[in-house]
């Protein structure tokens, strides 16, 4: 799909327009899944889809040693970016006495670890703004599930008061200020 890159900023202006205009405070965004049959011309990728990349199983030419791992990381790389024009998005624009990324916590993860076992332990998350009492400015290796950081975020960062989440065990304080 040719055009995914104008649909995912045309995305991240929507949701960035939603969370100003308050027609939601929550929002799930997804650009593509590894799993998925996406393709990446705008990358040079056009050879086999995302799933078959992330497999050093022969179904796409290149998709082993060095070569897999800078396809991979081009992909990566992209999805990281379209992040970062979402938290400029937030930050350019104005809410109250500062900006609306400022009153708000985005999280951003990558499906796998390691994508050729499925590993999900281990994996990067990114979280960024301003609110509740998230620590800002630092990067950290923590210990624990997903489901303990979405906990912690859910609670102690936006104050929902779940209480528990699937596979949480516990909270992960070291986010927090």
């Amino acid at each position: 799909m040719k055009d995914w890159p104008k649909i995912a900023k045309l995305q991240s202006d929507l949701l960035a327009h939603a969370l100003v205009t308050r027609q939601t405070r929550v929002a799930s965004y997804m650009l593509t899944k590894g799993q998925g049959l996406a393709r990446f011309p705008w990358l040079g990728l056009t050879a086999a889809r995302h799933h078959d990349y992330t497999h050093a199983d022969g179904k796409a030419p290149g998709s082993d040693g060095a070569d897999g791992q800078r396809i991979l990381r081009d992909i990566c790389k992209w999805h990281v970016e379209e992040f970062a024009y979402l938290l400029a998005k937030l930050k350019a624009t104005p809410e109250g006495d500062s900006n609306v990324l400022d009153h708000t916590c985005v999280l951003f993860t990558h499906e796998h670890a390691e994508a050729n076992s499925h590993k999900a332990s281990g994996m990067a998350m990114i979280l960024a703004g301003h609110a509740g009492r998230l620590a800002t400015g630092m990067h950290t290796k923590v210990m624990g599930t997903a489901g303990d950081l979405y906990l912690t975020v859910a609670d102690d960062v936006m104050g929902a008061g779940l209480g528990k989440f699937p596979t949480a065990t516990k909270k992960i304080g070291a986010i927090l200020t």
